[in-house]
């Protein structure tokens, strides 16, 4: 055999390799191994009808959809998986053609005629509050009616808002308002507290500061002069520069107490980790704590609030509780 020979038969095997592969991508003959078991998705086109066909079983063991391409298993076969040969349409005859859709036919108007209640402002709007497009706001809102053999009917109210973004162009807003109608104090188990029944609405700008509602006034800078009160009213703070170096702070406050301050002072039990009982500021004991304003100190050292710390307090009942990492006698 001569070289015209070998590149004639060279040319001749590559030629019949291409036109099998390209008969092989244009077949509509599929083949493969499926599950026997559930739904099964065959294919992403559809299947030509009646061309299904599962080596050992008959139709009685399984319906073909040929529009949505799966198969359903009606009887649960011995084999885990089956041989299936189907074919298919080069396209998908319920798919959905459109040129253009309602978005690009609206925005090729240079102008849109009057549309009346765009906004839904006349009852059908579907959100509860409106503030605008620059304030994003998140919450839950909820009524409730109670009652029962023994008690009148009750109303009840819930109210969980939390305001973010901004006013006018460069004033930024804030606000957290939870409202429910029985006051319950949190669980002090954690060392982060959630608290109920908290209004606060907060406006800054540059280098002041306004706030309103339930404010935390908290001065632990200094040696001198250190304080945390909790209180309801109206804070205003200012912050100046000078130069690179040098500022000054100012802050202003009217409010009200919303509690009272109490000192309880007690020497602990031999082997009694509590719940100990605390009295008010009359030597009350029935009273509530205001959440996360207590300080607990064992011998002058201060204890972390927490299950897994020192202690935990109930501050609706006014009892803490000393974790067994704090072990108490009685020269506590």
């Amino acid at each position: 055999m001569n070289k015209k020979q070998h590149i004639f038969l060279l040319v001749s095997l590559l030629l019949g390799l291409c036109v099998h592969a390209q008969f092989n991508a244009i077949s509509n003959l599929k083949k493969k191994k499926i599950a026997t078991s559930g739904v099964v998705k065959l294919d992403s086109l559809n299947i030509v009808p009646q061309s299904v066909s599962i080596k050992g079983y008959d139709t009685s063991y399984y319906y073909v959809d040929a529009v949505k391409s799966i198969l359903l298993w009606k009887k649960h076969p011995l084999q885990d998986s089956a041989e299936i040969v189907y074919r298919i349409f080069p396209f998908k005859l319920d798919a959905q053609v459109k040129r253009f859709n309602y978005d690009s036919i609206k925005n090729n108007y240079v102008s849109q005629p009057a549309i009346f209640n765009r906004n839904g402002r006349n009852g059908n709007s579907t959100s509860l509050f409106d503030f605008g497009n620059g304030i994003n706001y998140n919450g839950s809102f909820g009524r409730s009616l109670s009652f029962g053999n023994s008690q009148d009917a009750v109303f009840s109210s819930q109210l969980n808002l939390q305001l973010s973004g901004m006013v006018g162009d460069s004033i930024q807003i804030a606000a957290a308002i939870t409202d429910n109608n029985i006051p319950i104090q949190p669980d002090g188990t954690t060392q982060q507290l959630n608290e109920f029944d908290r209004i606060l609405i907060q406006f800054r700008k540059k280098g002041w500061e306004v706030n309103l509602g339930d404010i935390d006034l908290r001065q632990n800078q200094n040696y001198f002069l250190n304080f945390y009160k909790r209180l309801q009213g109206i804070s205003y703070q200012q912050e100046n520069r000078f130069g690179k170096n040098g500022s000054n702070k100012l802050l202003l406050s009217g409010a009200i107490a919303k509690g009272k301050f109490t000192r309880n002072v007690f020497n602990g039990l031999e082997g009694n980790q509590g719940p100990y009982r605390l009295t008010g500021a009359n030597n009350e004991f029935y009273f509530i704590i205001l959440a996360g304003t207590e300080r607990v100190f064992i011998d002058g050292e201060l204890m972390q609030r927490g299950e897994d710390q020192d202690y935990v307090i109930n501050y609706n009942t006014a009892e803490i509780t000393f974790t067994p990492k704090r072990m108490i006698t009685k020269d506590k």
